[in-house]
């Protein structure tokens, strides 16, 4: 299991809640649409592994950001 630092952003991208859970790769997801439902303030969800951004869960979805140093984006 992995560290992962979930931020929860406004739409004007100030962080609204941040949330650092330590989590298997398939449960990541579901922990980001689970905090988007417990803050309606958030229009999005970053989550973190390390220093670098892996994925931008949004309201409509996820949107996977690529990682060269990773076995790969979290995401569908």
């Amino acid at each position: 299991m992995l560290t992962h630092t979930f931020v929860c952003l406004a739409e004007n991208q100030v962080a609204t809640a941040v949330d650092v859970q330590t989590l298997e790769e398939a449960a990541v997801r579901a922990h980001a649409l689970g905090l988007l439902r417990e803050h309606a303030s958030a229009a999005s969800v970053e989550i973190w592994r390390e220093d670098v951004v892996i994925a931008l869960v949004g309201r409509d979805g996820v949107r996977s950001i690529a990682r060269p140093d990773a076995d790969g984006p979290v995401g569908p």
